[in-house]
C-alpha cells in the first residue's frame, strides 16, 4: 500500500489547528463572559488546536492507497474507516488539482471520477506533482483498456 507524502500532514494540521484556534477563541469568550474564570475560559483555545493536530496526524497514519490489476483501493478514516474500490471499468475521468496551499508544498491531489452513483468520486491528496501526474496517466490508460475490454471492442 502507498502511503501519502507527510507534507499533505502538515496542510491538514494547518487547517485543523486554525479551525481550532477559531473555534476555541469563540468558545473561550463565551465561557468568560459567562463564568468571568480565565484559568477555564483559556481550555478551548489551547485545547481545540491540539485535537486539530491529533487528529489530523491520525488522518495521515490512516490514509493508504494502491493501483491494482483491475481496480484502485483506498482506505483511510479514523473515527470511521472506509474502505474505497474503484473498478478500472467505472473510471469516467480523472483530474490533478492543487490548492494554493498545496503549490506551495509542491503537493497535488488526483480526483478520480466514477460513472453511476452519485458522490462516488474519490479523491487522492498530498501527492508529490509527478507522482500524481504519474496516477492520472496510468488510471487514464487502464480505464481506456477496460472500456474496450467492457465494449468487446
Amino acid at each position: 500500500m502507498e502511503k501519502l507524502e507527510e507534507k499533505i500532514k502538515n496542510v491538514w494540521i494547518a487547517k485543523l489547528a486554525l479551525t481550532g484556534i477559531i473555534i476555541g477563541t469563540v468558545l473561550s469568550a463565551a465561557l468568560y463572559i459567562s463564568t468571568e474564570k480565565l484559568w477555564l475560559a483559556l481550555i478551548p483555545s489551547f485545547f481545540l488546536p491540539l485535537l486539530g493536530g491529533w487528529y489530523a496526524t491520525l488522518r495521515y497514519w490512516n490514509w493508504s492507497f494502491e493501483l491494482r490489476e483491475d481496480h484502485v483501493y483506498i482506505e483511510r478514516g479514523v473515527l470511521v474507516k472506509v474502505v474505497s474500490v474503484i473498478p478500472h471499468v467505472r473510471i469516467q475521468h480523472i483530474d490533478t488539482n492543487r490548492s494554493p496551499l498545496e503549490r506551495a508544498l509542491g503537493l497535488s491531489s488526483v480526483k478520480v471520477f466514477t460513472a453511476g452513483s452519485r458522490g462516488a468520486d474519490v479523491r487522492i491528496p498530498g501527492l508529490e506533482k509527478s507522482r500524481a501526474k504519474e496516477i492520472q496517466e496510468e488510471l487514464r490508460d487502464v480505464a481506456i483498456e477496460s472500456e474496450r475490454g467492457f465494449d468487446g471492442v
